[in-house]
């Protein structure tokens, strides 16, 4: 993002790798009792039996872990499409190769991991398993890849446009404990802090950073907003403030309010067009307006305190989505953050 106190975050942060994963050594090693990637990779394109692809799958994940090299290797001889292919595959298959796809994804470095995975088709499967899957380590896998892939600017509109409202429906509504509806409604027992929900978050924070286009998608998308505040108050008072799912709400609803008052349409500050018409407004301001005896306001000394006020719109008071950036109660979730 751009420098300055009122530029949107940028910082492109990521998930983890994970490491020990179980596969079967003595299937994957050549002649001189070395792990083969090229016969691993080419087991994983023709290997028919899921547990010989399972195991494959987990060894690539085993063999990247740390190893930038072995990413970029694994890229060359094709395994990031033979694994994103396996993501249609059985669920034990399935979940192996998101292993394997959340590793080779990780680090800034392997930003051409990330593409392939994109140009793979990789989206549209990752969103399906998000939406169809209830086996938390597959959610908590997807999310990973999610996160991770979200660092590269050349997949985020890909992930704005196709995974987005999947993410915000199947992870950030529920796990936020906001019941659709009105903001003030009883915290109850409030977020669900998982590591899905984090992963989640963590995607979104990278998207919100993507300029005005994702601003205004994530603004518009149902539920986004009104979660992540009530994430918000659930936390307060709570011992719940500092964690990572926290810290990724409070910063995506610090890059949504970025340029807000120049980036939302005087429909949304005021309601409809016709009804902000009707009551005096034009471009935002309110018309000259006269008192109950015709004259206008009686005594120049009176001037000076209507300065400013002619040409300032009230508010409507907003209890769901986009126009909660802008009500003072929501100033107060903030300051009460500040004190805990």
């Amino acid at each position: 993002g751009s420098s300055g106190i009122n530029a949107e975050y940028g910082e492109a942060l990521e998930s983890f790798e994970m490491r020990f994963v179980p596969f079967d050594l003595a299937a994957f090693t050549g002649a001189s009792d070395q792990l083969d990637l090229a016969r691993v990779i080419r087991i994983l394109g023709t290997a028919t039996c899921g547990k010989l692809l399972s195991s494959a799958a987990g060894c690539i994940q085993h063999l990247v872990y740390n190893h930038n090299p072995m990413k970029s290797r694994v890229r060359e001889l094709g395994g990031i499409q033979v694994l994103v292919r396996l993501l249609q595959a059985e669920e034990d298959v399935a979940q192996s190769a998101l292993g394997a796809l959340r590793n080779l994804s990780y680090g800034h470095q392997n930003h051409l991991n990330k593409i392939a995975i994109k140009d793979s088709h990789g989206i549209p499967l990752l969103v399906q398993l998000l939406t169809s899957s209830e086996n938390f380590e597959i959610l908590e896998l997807v999310t990973g890849v999610f996160w991770n892939l979200s660092s590269s600017e050349q997949v985020k509109g890909q992930l704005l446009r196709q995974a987005l409202e999947p993410i915000v429906k199947e992870i950030i509504v529920p796990q936020s404990g906001w019941k659709g509806s009105q903001y003030h409604q009883d915290v109850g027992q409030g977020v669900e802090c998982t590591t899905v929900f984090r992963n989640a978050t963590g995607c979104l924070r990278n998207l919100s950073s993507a300029g005005i286009d994702g601003r205004q998608m994530m603004r518009s998308c149902h539920g986004l907003v009104d979660s992540l505040l009530f994430v918000l108050r659930s936390v307060v008072g709570k011992n719940a403030v500092d964690n990572k799912a926290v810290e990724n709400s409070v910063c995506i609803l610090r890059n949504l309010s970025y340029r807000l008052d120049t980036e939302v349409s005087p429909e949304h500050k005021y309601g409809h067009a016709e009804d902000w018409r009707s009551r005096g407004l034009g471009g935002g301001q309110f018309k000259r307006k006269e008192i109950e005896d015709g004259s206008d306001f009686k005594k120049k000394k009176n001037s000076k305190k209507h300065k400013g006020k002619e040409n300032a719109t009230p508010l409507p008071e907003h209890t769901t989505g986009v126009g909660l950036l802008w009500q003072g109660s929501v100033v107060r979730v903030y300051l009460d953050l500040l004190t805990n």
